[in-house]
């Protein structure tokens, strides 16, 4: 429906944010048990993996995105990025980062919010 389209275009956009910033994408949807991360990023300069939770809105009404993601929620991304991590060897060393990406879209404008360090 409407409401998967609407979080795909946000991906869409939060990935080419986060690529203007220099970063180098490393993965999508990935999921570890019932647990799933919209985006990886890894930042190679600095040796840090960014784990991202894409939150995509048409309005303000509901508060802010990034007040979405639930306690229960936070702790899924973070057994998924240990996962991830586990699974990957090369990664063993990199600092872990979890960061959101909020995404109003409005006429057709993304306005970004980048929460880093957001849990």
């Amino acid at each position: 429906g409407n409401k998967n389209r609407l979080g795909a275009n946000g991906e869409i956009i939060a990935k080419q944010f986060l690529l203007d910033k220099d970063l180098k994408f490393i993965k999508k949807n990935y999921r570890y048990e019932r647990a799933e991360i919209d985006l990886i990023f890894e930042n190679e300069k600095e040796k840090t993996l960014l784990f991202i939770e894409v939150k995509t809105r048409r309005s303000k009404e509901y508060g802010e995105p990034e007040e979405s993601v639930t306690y229960s929620k936070r702790e899924q991304i973070k057994k998924a990025a240990m996962g991830f991590v586990s699974e990957n060897g090369k990664y063993q060393s990199y600092d872990l980062r979890i960061d959101i990406v909020s995404i109003f879209l409005k006429e057709g404008k993304a306005d970004i919010n980048h929460i880093e360090n957001a849990f």
